[in-house]
């Protein structure tokens, strides 16, 4: 645990000056995964209080860390253990996720398309561009994840691990949204704005160029690195 949450706060450090891109909720998930809740909620929890002592106290930060991260610890670290005792998802797992996965892509459609997202000319074509790419990957990761539980379903090992990475992809994305919308509420209520003011709609329109960056670093580094990474700890958990 330790060394899990020393290389989180190291990769939030080295990762810190790119708005957007970060590889704490990859490393997280894996250790979650393959040490389970109590683990992974005690590494958390000690990330959330670390990262707050390095990078400075903020009532609504703590609060929002120690909310999403102990959640996201334990969610994964559930999923992971029921996921190798079934030897896959089940049936309504995997409803739950496609529902979400065509959720957001139908949302980050409709943003782009009517152009609900209200920014500046010059950022409009790049957020139209970061939604259209959400919209694609999450009907992507919607027919691979279904694909794949099909074949890692009549015993394929190979399209069972791919499974297991695009299901957790979804999770994650779906988490990273929930994130920046939690942030939404708590810090325009600590900073006394009001939800439905203008300071709060200005707050909301600043995170969300982040968020649809966010989305897409998180949705591609867990496809990418969920396999290696798991391989890994797993390792250890077992040693």
């Amino acid at each position: 645990m330790a060394v899990v949450v020393a290389l989180l706060i190291a990769l939030q450090y080295a990762l810190s000056w790119v708005a957007g891109v970060e590889a704490v909720t990859v490393l997280l998930l894996c250790f979650c995964w393959s040490f389970g809740v109590r683990a992974g909620m005690l590494a958390a929890v000690s990330f959330s209080l670390l990262r707050c002592l390095l990078f400075g106290f903020s009532p609504q930060v703590i609060v929002l860390y120690l909310i999403y991260y102990p959640a996201f610890a334990a969610t994964f670290g559930a999923v992971g253990g029921a996921w190798r005792r079934r030897g896959g998802p089940s049936p309504f797992a995997l409803t739950c996720v496609n529902v979400v996965l065509l959720a957001l892509s139908a949302a980050s459609g409709a943003c782009a398309a009517l152009g609900l997202v209200k920014v500046s000319r010059l950022a409009k074509a790049m957020v139209d561009a970061l939604l259209w790419t959400i919209c694609a990957l999450c009907l992507l990761l919607t027919v691979a994840l279904d694909v794949l539980s099909a074949l890692g379903a009549r015993g394929a090992g190979r399209a069972r691990s791919f499974c297991t990475a695009a299901f957790c992809a979804s999770v994650a994305a779906a988490f990273t949204v929930a994130f920046t919308l939690l942030d939404d509420v708590i810090t325009p209520l600590f900073m006394g704005w009001g939800l439905f003011s203008a300071a709060s709609a200005g707050y909301f329109y600043s995170s969300f160029l982040v968020l649809t960056v966010q989305v897409v670093c998180v949705i591609v580094s867990v496809c990418l690195l969920f396999v290696p990474l798991t391989t890994v700890t797993d390792r250890f958990a077992r040693g």
